[in-house]
This record gives C-alpha cells, structure tokens and sequence, in this order.
C-alpha cells in the first residue's frame, strides 16, 4: 500500500495526526508536548486542535533535546524565544547551538562519571 503525503487543510493548519507524522511521534505525544507548551494549537469550531507547520520542527528539536537528558520544560524554554512560524534562522541556530551546548555539557558529566568510576573515585568519598 502507497502512502500519500498528508496536505495541509486550506488555512494552513496541520491535524495533530499530520503534525503526528511529519515529526515522527505518535498523536499522544503531540498531546503531550502541547501540555508542556512546546508547541500551540488553536481550536476549531469544533474544538480540534490546528497546529501551524514549525509544531513539526519544534518537536523536533524537543525529541533530540530530550536524547541529550534536557527536560521538556528547557526546552518549552528554548522554544519561546522563537515567535510562532518565525522565518528568522538566527534564531532556530540559537536554539539549536543551545541544544549542542547542553550536549556537550552532558557528554562532560557523563566522562567525569566514567573517570572516577575507572580511577574507583566512587569508593574514595
């Protein structure tokens, strides 16, 4: 069986199963990383919930924050200096040099771990 890419409705706005998709999450998460306003929906009429195409991105981003130990509310953090549908790189280089940072700062701890676990500095405290 053939998939087809899902299209946006007319106004734009994603379905959370099309946000779901494109960010390689479940429909749940997409839930759930809008309780933790990583991402925003509005409201239909019908009170569906209509997501603007970067909800893809910011989940994105969120998903590999998580990878390097970051928690949703850092990056819910990172996320609210980016204005909604921003087309300016800058700052989704910001956020992503963030996201290095703490990368990196998270590698730095897990070899000082490493170290004192090989020098046995854990049975000297």
């Amino acid at each position: 069986m053939t998939r087809t890419a899902a299209v946006p409705l007319a106004d734009g706005r994603l379905t959370i199963s099309e946000v779901a998709s494109r960010a390689g999450v479940s429909a749940n998460a997409v839930r759930y990383y809008e309780r933790y306003r990583v991402i925003t929906a509005e409201r239909t009429k019908g009170n569906a919930r209509r997501f603007t195409v970067d909800a893809i991105c910011r989940i994105r981003l969120a998903v590999a924050a998580q990878r390097v130990g970051l928690s949703l509310a850092e990056s819910a953090e990172i996320l609210s200096e980016i204005p909604p549908m921003s087309p300016d790189l800058d700052l989704w280089t910001a956020a992503g040099q963030r996201l290095i940072d703490a990368g990196q700062a998270r590698i730095a701890e897990l070899a000082a771990v490493v170290d004192e676990y090989r020098n046995l500095g854990f049975l000297r405290s």
